[in-house]
């Protein structure tokens, strides 16, 4: 069922056995989870579903560390959450992410991987993936070798991208809308979190729309699950009675800031350009895509001490037939004639030979589509970086009020020595790995050769909110327990990158699926064995 809060009645009251907090990936994924059982949940997303701009600038921020994007473009904020604009690029972590390791301080979660395997195959459709395809199989149906790296140091690691995105709120919305113990409710801005005198139960949730109705919801089991920035400002400014905010007991919440810093480390000169770009570019495999990294492997990483990072190949051309190809066939593929088709043909017979040679690629071997050898620039190498844990790295509150009179977030964003020295390392090894199999010259970023802690200016981020409610086993480490119970607290969990202690090189979006997955589990529990 579908409620807009504006609709309720002024003393309206919302109860349920489970509210969930926002209504993105993660919050979708849970009450999606529950449909059919005997569980009453209530599902409060802030907007309606549309982007409305007065809701979306309820995220307005400030940033005093490292230079950041403006806070409120870097989330979305109505159904679907930030689904809205990812490009479904998805991966799972790899096992030494969960392990504590010596050389990065404040590592390891409380569990291994193999405690997310199962929640990992059942995330997997809900990204819109196939199941679980191993790095080999991979490599086999690439068409193509893979480059024999030295396997004691890189090895390949794939982002997997269904195409075209899921977006929750579109993909499930009609399912949480006919689900008659579901209710989905709109406009319902969590303006503080209310507890009882000893501040252990989550007694209520007060609601505010932009219109000025309030209401308040009441359940026996409370999740945030609005985003690794939003849970932690909602938890900080919820102080009513713990004058630190709820759960931060030992000035956790908002600590621990993660991201993954964007950029490229250095170009290759080579005189094959193309044996590069085949051996590291996008493989497809109906409608799933492959991209490849390059990644060090568990033993270089730890004989180096340097974190998981990943570089990946990009390529710069001058050639406009590629673009038109793949338009030719986008629309191919979508049973429509491409548009300016007599500009098309035209633009086809001028470049009659590479046209052939990508006709031959993609009809008959199965290979994307490249562009002529000529025409390449420039073979660059990227980076997806992994941040180390850091409490300085944190959100904070500011004096300014937002139009529900909630206080804004402060991101003080920090890198520290360890990530740019696990780049250095890696992009070396990178390089003579290249060199040694005689594919070219490589060439790393001034600012990379660099001593000290020096960035590119031109470093991005790739909005991957996280670690801001870390998970650990004791609470003097982390906010919430093993089972996304934040510690101190009966009835309040967290769901979401938020939780996570370390954040690997990849993006989150499965393993935040996976998470919510499991815990849901745990709540159907606590639901039948609670009174």
């Amino acid at each position: 069922m579908f409620i807009d809060i504006n609709g309720l009645d002024e003393h309206a009251e919302l109860e349920a056995d489970i509210c969930i907090i926002g209504a993105g990936p993660a919050g979708i994924s849970m009450a999606r989870d529950l449909i059919g059982t005997p569980v009453r949940v209530l599902l409060l997303e802030s907007g309606e579903l549309e982007f409305d701009g007065d809701t979306q600038e309820l995220y307005a921020s400030e940033s005093i560390g490292i230079p950041y994007f403006a806070l409120d473009q870097s989330r979305l904020r109505y159904f679907g959450g930030s689904s809205n604009h990812w490009d479904n690029w998805c991966g799972e972590f790899e096992p030494i992410d969960f392990r504590q390791r010596s050389w990065v301080p404040d590592s390891g979660w409380p569990f291994g991987i193999e405690e997310l395997y199962p929640y990992y195959d059942r995330a997997r459709p809900l990204c819109g993936l196939p199941p679980r395809r191993s790095t080999e199989w991979i490599q086999e149906n690439m068409g193509v070798p893979p480059l024999p790296f030295d396997g004691s140091r890189l090895k390949y690691h794939f982002w997997e991208i269904a195409g075209p995105p899921i977006r929750f709120g579109e993909a499930y919305g009609a399912e949480l809308r006919e689900a008659p113990n579901i209710r989905v409710v709109f406009n319902a801005n969590a303006t503080e979190l209310r507890t009882d005198e000893a501040g252990g139960v989550i007694t209520s949730v007060e609601l505010r729309s932009l219109k000025g109705r309030v209401t308040t919801a009441r359940a026996r089991f409370v999740v945030l699950a609005c985003g690794g920035m939003e849970n932690a400002r909602l938890m900080l400014d919820s102080d009513r009675v713990q004058p630190n905010g709820i759960g931060n007991r030992h000035d956790l919440v908002g600590r621990y800031f993660m991201d993954h810093p964007l950029d490229r480390v250095g170009s290759i000169v080579t005189s094959d350009p193309m044996k590069l770009i085949d051996a590291l570019r996008t493989s497809r495999r109906g409608k799933y895509f492959y991209f490849p990294s390059v990644v060090l492997t568990e033993t270089a990483m730890e004989r180096e001490q340097v974190l998981n990072s990943r570089i990946q190949l990009r390529f710069t051309t001058t050639e406009n037939t590629l673009p038109m190809l793949q338009r030719v066939g986008r629309a191919v593929a979508a049973g429509q004639v491409p548009s300016r088709p007599l500009e098309t043909v035209g633009e086809l017979l001028l470049n009659a030979d590479i046209v052939a040679y990508n006709l031959y690629r993609r009809m008959i071997a199965d290979l994307p589509i490249v562009p002529k050898p000529a025409s390449v620039t420039e073979v660059l190498f990227t980076f997806q970086a992994e941040q180390a844990p850091n409490p300085n790295s944190r959100i904070m509150l500011s004096d300014k009020r937002n139009a529900l009179g909630g206080r804004q977030m402060v991101l003080d964003w920090r890198l520290s020595e360890l990530e740019k020295r696990s780049l250095h390392v890696q992009t070396k090894l990178l390089g003579a790995e290249l060199a040694r199999m005689g594919l070219g010259l490589f060439r790393m970023e001034s600012w990379l050769a660099e001593g000290a802690n020096s960035w590119s200016p031109d470093v991005v981020i790739g909005y991957h909110h996280m670690g801001t409610t870390r998970m650990a086993d004791d609470e003097l480490r982390g906010v919430v327990d093993r089972q996304c119970r934040v510690h101190g607290m009966d009835n309040l969990y967290i769901a979401g990158s938020s939780v996570f202690p370390t954040g690997s090189n990849i993006n989150p979006t499965l393993t935040i699926v996976a998470l919510a997955l499991r815990l849901t589990d745990h709540l159907k529990q606590r639901v039948t064995t609670t009174t």
